[in-house]
């Protein structure tokens, strides 16, 4: 029954969205490269699916070239705040973003990293780790527990992690991580249920059951092109 008015929810709210997240997307001034990886990337699930919602107050973990981070700067508008961790500043040139803070690189500790920033413990209602976990555990300077129990400090009570990224086979855990960039989905969502986060829901938008597991998703093989490999998508709240 929990469930049942959990999924509801999402719906309802979903569709209230819908139009404003269509709005964003179909802006003109998005950059031409973000545009044409809409098909694959799913933009209308991805910002419902992310919750993000105007004033909000998003971290986002491994931003790389910026896709999610400028839908999100979007979405949370002028009164909102974007927090990009290992961003590419060309993303941000010219304040073109201007309610994106890039997150430096150093120091290694988390927790320096967003104080550095100006993040305030208790104040992040939403953040966002897309295909960028599975490469935390490629390093060896990675403390995923210190990340994740770092995160939960900073969010605000009943704030989200939504974590996306490339499947491995059931069971594989970090086996696939440092060759094909996949990692095992129910090793990942352990790994944050340990650190003390609650599990919401998933979403199978992204799932691709054509798609061999145990291959590199940068390559085009028979089952599928590159880019559209079998993603999930997890949903973690912090307890009040």
């Amino acid at each position: 029954m929990k469930r049942i008015a959990l999924l509801i929810t999402l719906f309802i709210a979903s569709t209230a969205g819908a139009q404003s997240y269509q709005a964003i997307i179909d802006d003109p001034s998005r950059p031409n490269t973000d545009r044409e990886d809409d098909v694959r990337r799913k933009p209308a699930e991805l910002m419902s699916f992310s919750g993000l919602t105007a004033g909000g107050i998003v971290l986002e973990i491994g931003a790389g070239r910026g896709y999610t981070t400028e839908l999100a700067s979007r979405a949370v508008g002028p009164t909102g705040k974007v927090y990009a961790h290992r961003l590419d500043p060309a993303r941000v040139i010219g304040n073109r973003l201007p309610n994106v803070v890039v997150i430096a690189n150093e120091p290694a500790d988390p927790g320096e990293r967003f104080a550095a920033a100006g993040m305030a413990h208790g104040s992040v209602g939403r953040v966002l780790a897309f295909f960028s976990l599975h490469d935390g555990y490629n390093s060896d300077e990675f403390d995923a527990q210190l990340w994740y129990r770092t995160m939960l400090e900073y969010m605000k009570p009943g704030g989200e992690l939504i974590v996306m990224d490339n499947s491995a086979p059931d069971g594989s855990k970090l086996e696939f991580t440092p060759t094909v960039h996949r990692i095992d989905p129910l090793f990942l969502k352990n790994e944050i249920l340990k650190a003390g986060f609650e599990f919401v829901v998933e979403s199978d938008a992204w799932r691709n059951a054509d798609d061999d597991l145990e291959s590199s998703w940068f390559e085009d093989i028979p089952s599928r092109a590159s880019g559209y490999q079998d993603r999930f998508a997890y949903r973690f709240r912090k307890p009040d």
